[in-house]
């Protein structure tokens, strides 16, 4: 089995996992084109190296947790899943390093599924990556703890749209 047939086959049983836990939640795909050095990069990597996860965090006030990204937006923590970690295990860390606070996941909100492929050799087959939103909720006493970008709480409204695009990977 080659990285794309490997990489395809990690997707399919996270997705499967995630949906026997959580029940099915919205899946979206897309693909990029990058230079051959980052789809290398891509093919080699471990497959958890392939994934990215954040929590859409809200407390008793029904506010949500928000960071401001690198690229000056509002967003629901996230970030990269390290190797090793479960999909769960990295969204609950990248929220508590932006943030300060520890979380509990209940459901999956979305999943977006990335087929990365070469855009000097189109022939190649795509390596597939994962992005997981998680809803989750944190306790009471949880205090916002600004680390490394600017953390807020906001209230929500049926009207917000925070985060409606993909997740960084």
């Amino acid at each position: 089995m080659d990285d794309a047939e490997r990489s395809e086959q990690w997707v399919t049983n996270q997705l499967d996992r995630l949906e026997d836990t959580y029940g099915s939640a919205p899946v979206h795909q897309l693909g990029w084109t990058v230079p051959a050095g980052r789809y290398e990069r891509a093919a080699d990597a471990e497959e958890t190296e392939r994934a990215a996860a954040g929590v859409h965090v809200t407390n008793d006030a029904e506010e949500v947790l928000l960071v401001r990204d690198r690229g000056g937006e509002w967003a629901c923590p996230r970030g990269p899943v390290e190797t090793g970690e479960s999909l769960e295990a990295g969204a609950k860390r990248n929220v508590r390093e932006a943030t300060g606070i520890a979380c509990t996941i209940e459901s999956v909100e979305r999943v977006t599924i990335v087929g990365i492929g070469d855009e000097t050799d189109r022939e190649r087959p795509q390596i597939y990556c994962l992005v997981v939103r998680f809803v989750g909720s944190c306790g009471p006493d949880e205090r916002v703890e600004c680390t490394e970008s600017p953390v807020r709480w906001r209230s929500s409204r049926p009207t917000d749209r925070l985060d409606a695009g993909v997740l960084a990977i």
